[in-house]
């Protein structure tokens, strides 16, 4: 064995020291990271079994003509759920559901301004609403959206750590508030069904709020519940 050898060896003093400071960065970085409230594993939530089959007269039906966001891979942590519903009286209503853990990007992109438009839609008007749902007042964004082939309206809320949020300003600012550091979650729930106006919106009002209430705790948790309305903005 040569000298160089020698003092590389497993058995030698500074290749231990050298294993030693190796696992005391790797702990530094991790307790950095839990400091931060980065999670250090991350579990994606199964968004398709915490959602409702049926309620408040609601029923899942298949997907058609839905406008899905274009599929991208997702990264650790993030979900995405696509479901359409019927009432009886044979009104649907497509419903997308996104997650994002910490520093996940799932949410900004299934955003509906960015969806609608990369699909060809223009927004002819964009408002902010706000939706009573149990002990839950929500604000929620309406575009009215077309296309050379259909009127397209749509009802969503954004979820941003403990707060709503209506536009990406409202992201930043609430970013900026909690450091920058990342550590907030994210949830966007979105309605849309073809027709425009206050009928379209009148009906997404009424499954927006039966929805919330046949939430059971954990997809409430995950969706809804947050403790302030900070960052709301148009």
């Amino acid at each position: 064995m040569t000298d160089i050898a020698r003092h590389f060896s497993p058995q030698s003093f500074p290749f231990r020291i050298g294993i030693i400071f190796l696992l005391m960065l790797a702990t530094s970085l991790s307790a950095a990271k839990i400091e931060r409230g980065l999670p250090v594993a991350i579990e994606a939530p199964d968004l398709d079994a915490i959602m409702p089959e049926k309620f408040g007269g609601w029923r899942r039906i298949g997907l058609s003509r839905a406008v899905l966001p274009a599929e991208a891979e997702l990264g650790p942590g993030e979900a995405t759920a696509y479901r359409a519903y019927q009432d009886s009286a044979g009104r649907t209503v497509t419903l997308v559901v996104a997650y994002g853990p910490p520093l996940g990007d799932s949410v900004r992109l299934h955003r509906p301004e960015n969806c609608y438009v990369a699909q060809g839609f223009a927004i002819r008007d964009r408002f902010v609403d706000r939706l009573s749902a149990g002990d839950s007042d929500i604000p929620v964004v309406r575009l009215a959206t077309e296309n050379s082939i259909r009127n397209e309206a749509v009802s969503y809320w954004l979820r941003d750590g403990d707060a709503y949020v209506a536009s990406a300003s409202g992201h930043g600012l609430l970013d900026l508030r909690r450091g920058g550091d990342g550590s907030a979650d994210g949830a966007l729930v979105r309605v849309s069904s073809s027709g425009e106006g206050d009928t379209a919106f009148a009906l997404h009002n009424r499954f927006m709020s039966d929805f919330a209430n046949a939430l059971a705790p954990e997809a409430r948790r995950l969706l809804l519940t947050v403790s302030n309305n900070e960052g709301v903005d148009s």
